[in-house]
């Protein structure tokens, strides 16, 4: 897993990368600032169609 985005206290997304690459997605709660790799267990984790 590496680092995509965030997602703020707005809602709003900000997404980094090609997601066409990605063959899942994660959520996790990360420090502000975010983090090179997840620090806590997804809170959402879904495959995606190839």
């Amino acid at each position: 897993m590496r680092p995509a985005g965030f997602i703020g206290q707005d809602g709003t997304v900000l997404l980094e990368g090609d997601p066409a690459d990605a063959s899942a997605v994660g959520l996790t709660v990360e420090p502000a600032g975010g983090s090179p790799q997840p620090t806590t267990a997804p809170l959402l984790l879904m495959t995606l169609p190839a």
